[in-house]
């Protein structure tokens, strides 16, 4: 988890920061929240044409967004305070993501943690994928574009079907 976060941080070092805090909290907040917002609005768009390759690159894009706003908060990963166990049907899915992303509207830590957890257990247990090697990937695409807004607005997402477990 916290390797994770770390490439988030050492990215975020090179180039400008995910978030201009300068702005003041709550505009920041708004911010971050409209990014956890657009990442679920595309992870929802792949959970709707049903291709796992581009559920999990939804996935990985909400779980890096999630990271992300750790990393400009200057937080870690908090740690998980409770066993989960999911349903793994589509509707139940798309509420809990949903509830999780609207936690993060709360500023908190453990909001964004909950959700970079989330994710990672869909990644690995209902996708069956290796959630490590997606982040990697989705890093290296992610980096590899200019580190701007337009990074994660372009609806074009890396190829993660070779992280699939066949």
């Amino acid at each position: 988890m916290n390797d994770h976060l770390a490439l988030i941080k050492t990215a975020q070092s090179n180039h400008e920061d995910f978030v201009e805090l300068s702005c003041g909290a709550d505009m920041a907040l708004i911010f971050i929240q409209a990014k956890l917002m657009d990442a679920g609005s595309t992870t929802f768009k792949a959970i709707k044409s049903g291709e796992l390759a581009d559920i999990l690159a939804g996935v990985i894009a909400l779980s890096y967004t999630a990271l992300q706003a750790l990393a400009s908060l200057n937080q870690e990963v908090a740690e998980s305070r409770k066993e989960s166990h999911l349903e793994y049907k589509m509707p139940a899915i798309m509420r809990l993501l949903s509830d999780k992303i609207n936690d993060c509207s709360s500023g908190k830590a453990e909001a964004y943690s909950e959700l970079y957890r989330l994710c990672a257990q869909l990644a690995s247990g209902f996708l069956n994928a290796d959630f490590d090697k997606s982040f990697q990937t989705y890093h290296a695409w992610y980096t590899g574009k200019e580190f701007n807004n337009k990074a994660m607005n372009n609806p074009d997402l890396p190829d993660l079907s070779d992280c699939l477990y066949e």
